[in-house]
């Protein structure tokens, strides 16, 4: 009777192993479901994946700026650089300088939607 049982579950387990590595999505549902996935199609062709692939691997750059090199190091982030101009100090680097600094502080709506999303 144990036999047949652990045949079963592995069976069953090593059904559900290709399920897992497929292509989806999640959503989150919250509670003790979590997430619930989905099916996800793409809208890219494999050409367009490729030549999006040869690109990065010449310049392993990232969308906000970093450098991916690999090894220990791993990622590099973006950094501020200056240099002198005109006697005076400047940003020499891509990166804005003048966004605003974020608010810590919840709003009513938001600290609704985050005790319903998580306190039990």
């Amino acid at each position: 009777m144990l036999f047949r049982k652990t045949v079963f579950a592995l069976a069953l387990a090593g059904a559900a192993i290709p399920a897992a590595f497929a292509n989806s999505g999640g959503t989150w549902v919250g509670g003790e479901q979590g997430f619930e996935t989905h099916t996800v199609q793409s809208t890219k062709s494999r050409a367009d994946v490729e030549k999006e692939l040869d690109a990065f691997r010449k310049k392993p750059t990232t969308a906000e700026g970093g450098t991916l090199v690999g090894g220990e190091v791993g990622y590099i982030p973006p950094q501020h650089s200056y240099a002198f101009q005109d006697g005076r100090l400047v940003h020499t680097d891509s990166i804005a300088h003048n966004t605003p600094k974020p608010s810590l502080a919840m709003t009513d709506a938001e600290r609704t939607l985050f005790q319903e999303q998580y306190a039990n």
